[in-house]
């Protein structure tokens, strides 16, 4: 699960490689989350505010399966 904080009512756009885009709208809060599913080793995760390409940000998560 990946959770943020943007302006409320935000829609927050996870960037899916040769798939669909995921989205999210953030609460009145400007709280949110996505559910994500991690593979063994590096998982690229890419992030933005609606289809705002300036907003865009990328994580590297490392996952070692037990």
């Amino acid at each position: 699960m990946v959770r943020g904080l943007a302006s409320p009512g935000a829609t927050i756009t996870r960037d899916v490689r040769f798939w669909l885009d995921q989205h999210t709208t953030a609460g009145s809060d400007g709280r949110w989350s996505m559910p994500v599913e991690l593979t063994g080793g590096e998982n690229l995760i890419t992030l933005r505010l609606g289809n705002r390409a300036e907003t865009q940000q990328t994580m590297i998560v490392y996952y070692q399966p037990r």
